[in-house]
C-alpha cells in the first residue's frame, strides 16, 4: 500500500514538473519554448504514451482524468499549458472522452477542482479558436461549441440566463 502511495506520489509531481515545464509558471507570451525542447517534449511524452499501455497522449491524457481528484487537479494544469501547442490540441480533440471529462459539471466537487477543471477548458477553447488548422475544420466545431457553453458557466457551474421563479404558497388553514 505504502508502495502504491508513492507511485501515485510519484506520478503527481511528475504532472506538476511537466505543468512547469510546459509553460505554468512563464508569462502567457513565453509558454512556447525554443524549437529544440518543444522537439523534445513532444518525444518525450509520444515515446511516454507508446511505453505505456495506453500507447497514444490521449489516452495518457485521459487515463490521468480518470484517476482521483488530486491527480485530476495535476492534469488540468498539466492540460492547461500542453494545449498551446497544435499537436497536444490535435491529440485532445481526437478523444471525445477527453472533452467530456473537462466539459462534464459533475467531475469535480471542491473549489480548487472547479477552477482548475474551468481553466483547462478556457485554455482548450482558447487554443481551439486561435489555431487556424483546427478552427477552419468542421468537424471541431461541436467540440468548440461544447467548450465554449462550459467556458460560459464559469469554474462555479453558473446557469446562464436564470430568471427567478416566484415561490407561492398557500396559507395553511385549520
Amino acid at each position: 500500500m505504502l508502495l502504491l502511495k508513492d507511485k501515485d506520489q510519484q506520478g503527481m509531481a511528475a504532472l506538476h514538473a511537466l505543468g512547469n515545464i510546459s509553460g505554468k509558471t512563464r508569462s502567457e507570451n513565453s509558454i512556447i519554448l525554443n524549437a529544440e525542447a518543444e522537439v523534445n517534449l513532444r518525444r518525450l511524452i509520444y515515446e511516454t504514451a507508446s511505453r505505456s499501455t495506453k500507447l497514444t497522449p490521449s489516452g495518457l491524457f485521459l487515463s490521468v482524468l480518470q484517476q482521483d481528484s488530486e491527480m485530476r487537479l495535476a492534469g488540468y494544469r498539466m492540460l492547461s499549458e500542453l494545449v498551446a501547442r497544435p499537436w497536444c490540441l490535435m491529440e485532445i480533440c481526437s478523444k471525445q472522452e477527453i472533452i467530456n471529462k473537462v466539459t462534464d459539471p459533475s467531475t469535480e466537487t471542491t473549489k480548487i477542482g472547479m477552477e482548475g477543471r474551468y481553466d483547462c477548458c478556457k485554455a482548450i477553447h482558447k487554443s481551439l479558436t486561435v489555431s487556424s488548422r483546427v478552427s477552419a475544420n468542421p468537424a471541431f466545431a461541436g467540440i468548440a461549441a461544447k467548450l465554449q457553453e462550459a467556458v460560459e458557466m464559469g469554474p462555479y457551474l453558473i446557469k446562464r440566463h436564470v430568471e427567478a421563479q416566484p415561490a407561492v404558497m398557500t396559507a395553511d388553514r385549520f
